[in-house]
């Protein structure tokens, strides 16, 4: 905003030149309904006026989950489908307890960091752990149930939680829950792809070659998996 002398909020990107369109300027005399005013209550809501940068008021500070598309609840959904591919939680939902699959082959994650890690159920794993404060796994298994940890559900980014055959079942503190069709008609495998939205989560089936391994899973999803801080070492 520097060396801007009409004081008036410059929308270019940096590095580059604005352009004098003729259009309308934010701050312009056209915008506040006539002479540019020097009282800053005169100014739009969460603009200031002059040449400091522009603040959103923090009262009117809109949540992330408020721009994302409408979508169900886990509790008005009973199975998630090619009809019903998404559902999202509310905050209480997201935040207490564990969210429980029953039935998974396979878990993969990614948190803040950015670290990923997969764990097979039958105890293969690949890239590396995310613990919690707690002390706990961020997401794992709890004997054949896959579980994410939703008391630090702030450190995950992304989850994946794949199907074997038989059909998965999700639910989370409260007793809402929902089946998950293992297939879908033209006998895709199914893959819940669960990420955060601010401090809520949504949950998307996903559908897959029903031959595809975990690897090319990971890879159609967007997931590279970290290489620990140990294989890094014997590697160079």
């Amino acid at each position: 905003m520097a060396g801007n002398p009409n004081g008036t909020l410059n929308l270019s990107r940096p590095g580059t030149r604005a352009q004098n369109s003729g259009g309308l300027t934010l701050g312009s005399p056209m915008m506040r309904g006539g002479a540019a005013s020097s009282n800053p209550a005169a100014a739009p809501l969460g603009l200031n006026v002059g040449s400091g940068p522009a603040h959103r008021s923090p009262r009117n500070a809109v949540a992330v989950q408020d721009h994302a598309f409408p979508a169900p609840t886990l509790s008005e959904v009973r199975a998630l489908d090619e009809t019903n591919p998404v559902v999202r939680l509310n905050e209480r939902q997201s935040a207490i307890g564990s969210l429980l699959a029953a039935g998974p082959r396979s878990v993969a994650w990614e948190d803040e960091e950015f670290t990923t890690g997969a764990l097979h159920v039958d105890g293969h794993s690949a890239g590396a752990p995310v613990k919690t404060s707690g002390n706990r796994p961020l997401v794992g298994f709890h004997g054949t149930s896959g579980v994410v940890s939703l008391r630090h559900v702030r450190q995950l980014r992304r989850a994946l939680i794949i199907a074997a055959e038989a059909p998965l079942t999700i639910g989370v503190f409260g007793g809402a829950a929902a089946a998950v069709v293992p297939r879908n008609s033209e006998g895709d495998r199914s893959v819940l792809y669960i990420s955060r939205i601010g401090p809520v989560l949504e949950i998307r089936v996903e559908f897959v070659p029903a031959d595809a391994s975990d690897a090319e899973i990971w890879a159609m999803l967007g997931f590279s998996m970290t290489i620990p801080l140990d294989q890094q070492v014997l590697s160079h």
